[in-house]
């Protein structure tokens, strides 16, 4: 996959998506370490300003992940990220992330737009057949976003994750470019 072109934006009703720039690194590592965000992540080691750095060099510049700042229209206030990795060409497919990093944007749909949005940018710009996304199952306002966003449902795995000495179940989500059928 190509990287994302640096001007790009993508617009919804409360949001628009920016691509991530080395400036942004002081705000993604702070929202990366948050508890609220760290337990939703299956990866939870805390993330370093290097940790972040190294991120953005061997796998966003390279794009081999299409990752976005979520903003506020009103305002252009950054308020997480939405993302897109583990591309197959082959199969063109790719799995979908997101994490509000300010407790303000909770619970006001912005979560559900910015997966929308990158969802139609996934099939549209990227030509892209199939979304996956991966969800802790207890993270219930993840999994009701995904569904909102028009994502089905289609495993969930029993223990399938040992986190902070238990083990946890996984939801996995997938949607298919509806230009497809």
């Amino acid at each position: 996959m190509e990287p994302i072109k640096k001007d790009l934006v993508i617009r919804g009703q409360q949001i628009y998506l920016r691509p991530i720039t080395a400036d942004d690194t002081e705000l993604a590592v702070r929202w990366r370490n948050k508890p609220a965000v760290v337990k939703n992540f299956i990866y939870r080691k805390p993330v370093s300003r290097k940790d972040h750095e190294k991120w953005l060099t061997n796998k966003v510049f390279k794009g081999l992940v299409h990752q976005f700042i979520i903003c506020r229209s009103e305002d252009a206030m950054p308020l997480g990220s939405v993302y897109l990795q583990n591309f197959e060409d082959e199969h063109k497919r790719a799995e979908s992330g997101i994490y509000l990093g300010e407790e303000q944007a909770y619970g006001k749909g912005i979560g559900t737009e910015a997966v929308k949005l990158i969802a139609d940018y996934a099939f549209g710009t990227l030509g892209l057949h199939k979304l996956s996304a991966r969800v802790l199952a207890y993270n219930t306002a993840s999994r009701r976003l995904h569904e909102k966003a028009g994502y089905v449902q289609e495993a969930h795995l029993k223990d399938e994750l040992f986190l902070e000495g238990k083990y946890e179940d996984l939801i996995l989500f997938g949607a298919v470019n509806p230009r497809d059928h």
